[in-house]
């Protein structure tokens, strides 16, 4: 009878088995841990270019340039590109203008690396400064006016400027609380005012009237200033634009007198889209010139030599021009808060223009999210 065999090597056998096993085990752990870890790391690349788009869209709607996107025509886009701090990514937003108050923002953030993107868009609308002019001049207090000046509610566009001619409205020329305050020498009956009415009472006219312009009131306008004088009396100043046939030197505080250029055709083309924001704490002077945007004068404001202005104004004291005055269009707005009286003599000429107004008004205009459904996410 043949003795049984002896299984030489299964030890063996069993213990390579043992370390496959315990390899591929291994192996697969460090497999799982190695996709967790490429995981994790896309998740950060990730998040970190959605921030850098997010940061993209609150930055150019936070920052917004009125200079650059409110002159855009329709179709037409601006760039902006930014680092973020600490290098945790990168944007390109892209602004472009869909009519005369929407604008698509197209944000496309991306992380350190380079290795991942993403792209956010959002709708942004004007939010239009509401300034309501009811008269060509309103005023709170006395008004004399004579000479050869003229006061005209017919609303009238620049000349030469591209504006709609199917809204003309005429407005009352004087809008007051009183009118038996009015003096008019030089002026028989009312002949130096055009407007329908020609006058017209209102007793409410209050601080409101002159301080409060929709959601904003006069510190929050003043604060929007895109060149601010110093405090006192300025002047005299005669305002012209600076700059060439494509640029225009816009040097913020008060260091230059350049208001921009109305006049069609231009002298200055590079200035006929800049309609900043003026605002002179005290009194002001101005002799001669041209200028447009939005003007607030906390004091008094004087003006001869013809000086032509365009746009809004508001004078928190009392309006004077002397000589050959100054040819206002737009619409004037002097409170007389000191109650001192409102001149209005010589060669002045104050026309009301809505869409001096409406042009100042929306070149100052800052852009906002919509309230609902503002942004979404593209994807590629």
């Amino acid at each position: 009878m043949r003795a049984p065999q002896r299984e030489h090597g299964f030890a063996l056998v069993g213990a390579v088995f043992a370390l496959v096993i315990i390899a591929a085990l291994v192996a697969g752990g460090f497999f799982a841990a190695r996709q967790e870890l490429n995981v994790g790391r896309s998740s950060q690349t990730y998040q970190r270019a959605f921030d850098a788009a997010e940061a993209g869209l609150n930055s150019t709607v936070a920052t917004w340039s009125t200079g650059t996107l409110n002159v855009l025509a329709v179709g037409d886009s601006a760039t902006f590109t930014a680092t973020m701090p600490s290098n945790t990514g990168s944007y390109t937003a892209v602004v472009r203008r869909l009519n005369d108050e929407l604008f698509l923002i197209r944000s496309v953030g991306q992380d350190p690396s380079g290795g991942s993107q993403r792209t956010l868009a959002t709708i942004t609308r004007l939010q239009l400064i509401q300034m309501d002019f009811n008269a060509s001049l309103t005023t709170r207090s006395s008004l004399k006016i004579g000479g050869s000046s003229f006061i005209d509610g017919q609303d009238q566009n620049p000349n030469g400027w591209s504006c709609p001619s199917d809204a003309l409205n005429t407005l009352p020329g004087i809008l007051t609380p009183d009118s038996s305050r009015i003096e008019t020498p030089g002026c028989d009956n009312y002949d130096c005012i055009r407007g329908d009415p020609k006058i017209q009472q209102d007793p409410t006219i209050n601080d409101s009237t002159f301080f409060k312009f929709g959601d904003l009131d006069w510190n929050e306008l003043v604060a929007m200033a895109t060149k601010t004088y110093p405090s006192g009396t300025v002047g005299p100043i005669r305002p012209a634009p600076i700059g060439t046939a494509s640029t225009c030197t816009t040097t913020p505080g008060g260091s230059n007198d350049n208001w921009g250029e109305p006049r069609v055709p231009p002298i200055v083309a590079g200035c006929q889209f800049y309609f900043p924001i003026i605002y002179v704490p005290g009194n002001l002077k101005i002799t001669g010139g041209v200028g447009q945007g939005i003007l607030l004068v906390g004091g008094d404001l004087e003006v001869s030599g013809g000086a032509e202005f365009y746009g809004p104004v508001i004078v928190r004291g009392h309006l004077k021009t002397t000589g050959t005055g100054g040819h206002f269009n737009g619409g004037v707005m002097a409170a007389n808060v000191d109650l001192e009286v409102s001149t209005v003599l010589g060669d002045a000429v104050i026309t009301y223009s809505s869409c001096a107004i409406t042009r100042a008004l929306q070149y100052n205009a800052p852009g906002r999210l919509l309230a609902q459904r503002s942004w979404g996410e593209l994807l590629q």
